[in-house]
């Protein structure tokens, strides 16, 4: 009964913490925008789930119910991860993780109510877009009769059965220090992928029971049907087809199928409590007596750690005894310094794989590196080390610092980007004498775009979130959607195949990839002189 108790309260409170932030509210709204643009009316030419290439659903009950919610568990998947990720991690900042741990709560307790936290937070997201649905169908017209069962169902036994797997997967990574950061993003990014991969495949589990069904109905109705279908927008080049799918008929086995996620969720909390080191000081150990009094800064220690100036401690030190301060400031010694602070943490794995990189973009021809993919990897390869720019100052609280010093704002923030553009330059410059030795024009001047693009990218995002996990999030979507699947505009690289559109055009998107990236980083450095002044 203890337990039990203990994990209501974890539950309640982390559930009141997390609604309380402007952060939940965001992501409502944008998943009822999102919502919104799911059910898409006729005259806009673009469909969200298609069968073929220009058929979909009639807007009644079942078919609104059911793309609304998986385009939501697709969408809510990635983005919701993300979200929910950083409930142990407030915990330990804010000290209220050590007071848990001085308490009878078990570490299988505590994360049950974290997971639990999740999930509710997630369940409240969902509800919200399926009323948006109901409204929806209503707006388009279409189908002006509700039935709440087909509208609602595809919500209760798809979309929450996989948010329940998202909420403990969030809570395992959080439970190890090598998944807590930007590792742990890109591991999560990669099986996002798998799983929409997967979900694509005519296989009976998540979202594959509802678009099997579909699939169904559309081959009974059209013997010709290829079998095909997508989740996604579609500009189809025909006429939109419209045909009835009147909902599936959840019975007691698919109930059951869908609910092993509910299993992989309880296991995966299992495993987290046996991974969870629980909560000390950041190596895993606990602090021993003599430490915690050397931290004191009135104990023996503490003074006798402190340099002697003039014969005294410094904290014994009036200001006009100091020596005057002397010297230029050099913005090559601050871009240095920030270099140092960028690559410091790097491996020599990470230096080793990014050398192979180049060494085989620059060996072999520049169409079987952007075939075999090295291009485009060499381009994600870097990402967790843009991620800390912008962010870093404000993690260590060292921006005021920059701000007491002759021309600090400016000057750092210069230094921060120029540091991240000479990481980027040196990562795909074998690339880039690749190119050039094969006159490729195009493709050189949008690889030299981006060596400008992304630093500036990084940066705005982390001064405007204070944390690398928003660039690292949206920078995978980008790549993910630009160089690997080379959709138009979201293509830096410029490898989309030219169809003659403005979105292909080199002599249009270059320049805009320019002035983008000048924008960024004029609407950065704003923002961060503001807040600065604010403060």
């Amino acid at each position: 009964m203890g337990s039990i108790r203990a994990i209501f309260s974890i539950t309640r409170a982390d559930l009141l913490e997390r609604i309380r932030q402007f952060s939940f509210l965001a992501a409502i709204g944008l998943s009822m925008l999102i919502a919104y643009f799911f059910v898409p009316p006729m005259e806009s030419g673009y469909i969200t789930l298609h069968l073929g290439e220009n058929y979909r659903g009639v807007y009644n009950s079942a078919w609104v119910g059911g793309t609304v919610a998986l385009s939501t568990a697709l969408f809510l998947t990635l983005f919701g991860f993300f979200l929910v990720k950083n409930s142990i991690q407030r915990d330990y900042l804010s000290g209220v993780g050590q007071i848990i741990a001085s308490t009878p709560v078990n570490k299988l307790a505590y994360l049950t109510g974290k997971t639990i936290s999740n999930f509710a937070v997630l369940t409240l997201i969902v509800a919200a877009v399926a009323a948006t649905a109901l409204v929806m169908q209503l707006v388009r017209g279409e189908v002006l009769e509700i039935e709440l069962w087909p509208l609602v169902s595809p919500f209760i036994f798809v979309t929450l059965p996989i948010m329940s797997v998202v909420a403990a997967i969030a809570v395992i990574f959080e439970t190890r220090p090598l998944l807590q950061g930007g590792i742990g993003n890109v591991l999560f990014f990669v099986l996002y992928f798998v799983f929409v991969v997967s979900s694509n495949e005519t296989m009976s589990y998540g979202v594959s029971v509802v678009t099997s069904d579909m699939v169904k109905e559309m081959a009974a109705i059209k013997p010709d049907f290829s079998g095909t279908y997508g989740i996604g927008i579609l500009v189809p080049d025909q006429p939109i087809e419209l045909f009835v799918w009147q909902g599936l008929d959840w019975t007691t086995e698919l109930v059951m199928q869908q609910s092993t996620f509910l299993l992989a969720a309880a296991a995966a909390v299992l495993v987290a409590a046996l991974l969870f080191p629980g909560f000390q000081d950041p190596r895993g150990r606990r602090l021993s007596k003599q430490s915690v009094q050397a931290l004191q800064p009135n104990s023996e220690p503490y003074l006798e750690a402190l340099p002697v100036v003039t014969g005294h401690p410094v904290s014994q030190i009036r200001a006009d005894e100091l020596t005057p301060a002397t010297g230029k400031s050099s913005l090559a010694k601050l871009i240095a310094a920030e270099w140092w602070l960028l690559t410091k943490k790097t491996s020599t794995g990470w230096y080793v794989i990014a050398g192979i990189l180049s060494i085989l973009c620059l060996a072999i021809p520049s169409a079987v590196s952007i075939q075999w993919m090295l291009w485009p990897i060499l381009w994600i390869w870097p990402m967790l080390l843009w991620s800390q720019m912008g962010s870093r100052e404000a993690v260590f609280h060292t921006q005021f610092l920059m701000v007491s010093s002759p021309y600090g704002k400016i000057r750092q923030y210069i230094a921060v980007w120029t540091a991240g553009v000479l990481l980027t330059f040196l990562v795909v410059s074998p690339m880039l004498l690749r190119l050039l030795f094969e006159h490729n024009v195009e493709l050189l001047a949008y690889g030299i775009t981006g060596v400008f693009l992304i630093p500036s990218f990084a940066l705005v995002c982390g001064v405007l979130t204070n944390t690398s996990r928003t660039f690292e999030v949206l920078y995978m979507i980008v790549w993910y959607l630009g160089p690997v699947n080379k959709t138009p505009v979201f293509n830096f690289l410029g490898t989309s195949s030219t169809d003659g559109s403005w979105f292909t055009d080199a002599g249009m998107m270059i320049p805009l990839y320019l002035v983008s990236g000048i924008a960024l980083l004029a609407s950065g450095y704003l923002f961060r002189n503001r807040f600065m002044r604010a403060r």
